[in-house]
């Protein structure tokens, strides 16, 4: 199935939890106009993150899938795609049939994941109903340094590398990103981890600037 072809059969229903909803942006996927999701839950506790009141795992959506839905097809023809965005939207068992259900109205689905969960991601990629058209990848550091930046343990620091290497040998449309600030571990790693992202053959990494943080990279609400 091409993500570009709707389907005549009506768009399964779907319980994704949406925590919040930007109906047109033009920063979430180079190059596209897009909706985008933002899912509640992650199971990561990174010091910099700007939206921690969507850490906390098993929080209700306040919006409805099906007015994603009902947005997509009142906006075709502006919008080019639907972003799904977190928190963390692996964590959820649903984010299969939400994709194939945008990809059913003929949008591309870009998804935005740190990686957390290799094997869901590889499911999502091996079914043309569900696979991402593209991902925007959150590489947050050294595989040793990833439990210092993101509060995780070397066995899920060791999941997340192994998502980077599983992505890149599928061939989905990527971008590979990180977040530094000064002095931080990810700064002193940074020659290496772009080496290792272009031993991939992967796009070089994009490099994001950590706003609102203190010294230690702690996120300071502006």
């Amino acid at each position: 199935m091409s993500a570009s072809t709707s389907r005549n059969h009506p768009p399964p229903e779907v319980n994704l939890p949406i925590a919040g909803l930007i109906p047109f942006s033009a920063s979430d996927w180079p190059g596209k106009l897009t909706a985008t999701v933002f899912t509640p839950g992650c199971p990561l506790r990174c010091t910099y993150c700007h939206n921690p009141e969507l850490q906390a795992l098993g929080q209700p959506g306040d919006v409805a899938f099906s007015e994603v839905i009902a947005l997509l097809q009142h906006r075709r023809g502006l919008l080019d795609a639907l972003v799904i965005s977190g928190g963390e939207p692996t964590v959820h068992r649903s984010l299969p049939d939400a994709i194939e259900a945008v990809h059913d109205l003929g949008f591309p689905v870009g998804l935005h994941t740190c990686g957390y969960a290799p094997r869901r991601v590889a499911a999502l990629l091996a079914r043309a109903e569900t696979r991402p058209d593209w991902i925007g990848l959150d590489v947050k550091a050294l595989p040793k340094d990833l439990p210092v930046v993101t509060g995780c343990t070397p066995r899920v620091a060791g999941f997340m590398w192994d998502c980077l290497e599983m992505v890149a040998e599928s061939g989905v449309d990527v971008q590979v990103r990180t977040t530094v600030w000064p002095d931080s571990v990810v700064s002193r790693g940074l020659d290496e981890l772009r080496e290792r992202v272009a031993a991939l053959g992967l796009p070089p990494l994009v490099v994001q600037v950590a706003r609102n943080v203190d010294q230690r990279g702690y996120y300071v609400a502006g």
